[in-house]
């Protein structure tokens, strides 16, 4: 189940866990927005990687991207999900 899509169509796969930022993608040569999502709160085994379509020049550029466009869509798509399926959720911001 999708829960978040960005401007550009692409959809975020829905996970109970979600951790994201930015990388540095040598194929595209450049920074971009990912989050990794798992189907277990402890993290454990190998995430699902979103990765965004765009690519960004510096890390910052990337990271301001990852701030307004991407964590936003995952604050929605978390409460979403907790109303939806009458569970707790925790969102923390790392910084």
């Amino acid at each position: 189940m999708t829960l978040y899509k960005s401007k550009s169509g692409s959809g975020l796969p829905a996970g109970i866990r979600m951790k994201g930022g930015v990388a540095y993608d040598a194929e595209v040569g450049g920074f971009v927005a990912i989050v990794h999502s798992w189907d277990n709160t402890e993290c454990v085994g190998e995430p699902t990687e979103w990765t965004s379509e765009k690519v960004f020049p510096t890390e910052g550029a990337a990271m301001r991207y990852y701030k307004k466009a991407i964590r936003p869509g995952l604050k929605k798509a978390m409460r979403k999900a907790r109303r939806s399926r009458g569970m707790t959720a925790v969102y923390r911001e790392l910084e």
